[in-house]
């Protein structure tokens, strides 16, 4: 099934309970604009005269001499919708220049308008091996591929091909991985899909979008402890992590159940954005949510339960009380065979703020100025 340009937030919105999530795409796909082919490839100046005055630019063109004289003239031809015309050009700029590019790609597009596969191939790869700048007109193709092809199946298809076609020449970069990923993932080719975003996380524009496909990815791929290790793998590898943790207490909370590890990356993720107090309310609900299913918890663990649900809830006298019945406990060790192993390793048992704070105060020998914990106390 092709997800045709649906991102993870409109994905998510087919479901009732709405995901907090970061993508905001903003790309003119909704708006495919019939606008001339490879207009890039032209000066601002002669692309705004075309785009205004297509008969005046022709006229300005006079009598095509150069390979870049029939482009152009190739150009304001597509505007004007004279197919034929344009192809004709494209054509004779080839004869004039045999390497150029542009026109090497413009045939690729006019061929695949047409229905011949074989040919835009043929001459797509001709210009991609040529073109020293590759990897930036693969961008480009890609919004002439939506623009000119009205069946999407098609131009996803297509759009793969090129950006594939750049891995094998070894042209490729963060910014083509991500499109490549992208287009997978429309296809629902989500392991493929998670190889290229993976590479893309080191292109600081595209990180926090990249990471947000790959966290709903992870949730189709991995289940349970599978997916929270595949999970905190990723946010050791990224910047922003905040939804990357509210997506994950989501999944915890309302698919699995599983409303301790729900609170635990609910507060992870106000560690991350506290300013947000979407966040903070989220953590407060998952931690009153436990206070009234603890009974159906393991009987040995339900005093521990109870302290964290008030301590992640804002009680800490509360807390502090319950703390006072776990005596025995001792930090960190006692907390290290909790699971998952990986959150309490090295997430958790690391925190400085409340929770690290309340666990080494309570359980650790340690004792800080009851003001400096109050302090840390969620709001």
């Amino acid at each position: 099934m092709l997800l045709t340009h649906l991102s993870p937030r409109e994905l998510r919105q087919v479901n009732p309970r709405l995901r907090r999530c970061c993508v905001d795409r903003s790309e003119e796909r909704t708006n495919r604009c019939r606008q001339a082919l490879m207009l890039y490839w032209l000066s601002e100046e002669n692309s705004k005269l075309l785009q205004t005055s297509p008969e005046s630019f022709i006229e300005a063109l006079g009598s095509p001499l150069t390979a870049d004289d029939h482009f152009s003239l190739a150009a304001a031809h597509d505007h004007l919708g004279k197919g034929l015309l344009a192809l004709r050009h494209y054509r004779e700029a080839l004869q004039k220049n045999l390497a150029h590019i542009p026109s090497c790609y413009a045939l690729g597009i006019k061929f695949l308008e047409r229905g011949k596969d074989a040919e835009a191939k043929s001459y797509l790869k001709r210009a991609l091996r040529m073109d020293s700048l590759a990897s930036k007109t693969a961008l480009h193709l890609l919004r002439d591929l939506r623009a000119k092809l009205t069946n999407s199946v098609k131009a996803n298809e297509f759009s793969v091909w090129i950006f594939q076609e750049l891995e094998r020449l070894k042209k490729s970069n963060s910014s083509t991985s991500f499109q490549l990923g992208k287009l997978l993932f429309e296809r629902s080719a989500y392991e493929e899909a998670a190889s290229y975003l993976l590479k893309s996380l080191e292109e600081g524009e595209v990180a926090s979008e990249a990471t947000e496909y790959l966290s709903y990815i992870y949730e189709h791929l991995y289940k349970g402890e599978e997916l929270i290790e595949k999970t905190l793998q990723l946010a050791e590898k990224v910047r922003d992590r905040s939804d990357l943790f509210f997506n994950l207490a989501m999944v915890c909370q309302h698919d699995h159940g599983k409303l301790e590890l729900a609170m635990h990356f609910f507060y992870l993720a106000t560690k991350e954005d506290p300013a947000d107090p979407g966040l903070k309310f989220s953590l407060e609900q998952a931690a009153i949510e436990l206070m009234n299913h603890v009974q159906k918890s393991d009987p040995k663990d339900r005093e521990f339960l109870l302290m964290l649900a008030h301590l992640y809830q804002g009680s800490l006298g509360v807390a502090k009380r319950y703390a006072q019945n776990l005596s025995h406990l001792q930090f960190p060790e006692a907390f290290m065979s909790r699971s998952p192993e990986t959150l309490w390793r090295d997430w958790l048992l690391k925190d400085n703020g409340i929770l690290g704070q309340a666990l080494q105060s309570w359980f650790g020998g340690k004792a800080p100025h009851s003001k400096k914990l109050l302090s840390l106390t969620p709001r």
